[in-house]
């Protein structure tokens, strides 16, 4: 294999979608400017960057989007 795998984290799927990107994850609920979390939420922002990180496990599948719950992210709105 060559190049360098990537993944995109998302919070515009239906966008993220037609780019059909080889993986990608979509925090749901998630805003624009917090794909990984609000600030200051750092244990939330690990789990998410470790979830988008263990896609790279996976082989390839362009177009086809992972989606995650993370109710912490909506805790405290």
């Amino acid at each position: 294999m060559r190049g360098i795998s990537t993944v995109v984290i998302t919070v515009g799927p239906e966008a993220t979608r037609q780019m059909r990107p080889p993986r990608a994850l979509y925090p749901r609920g998630f805003k624009v400017g917090n794909a990984l979390g609000r600030p200051f939420m750092r244990d939330l922002q690990k789990r998410v960057l470790r979830d988008a990180l263990m896609l790279l496990k996976e082989p390839p599948r362009p177009g086809e989007i992972i989606e995650r719950d993370y109710p912490e992210y909506g805790a405290g709105e």
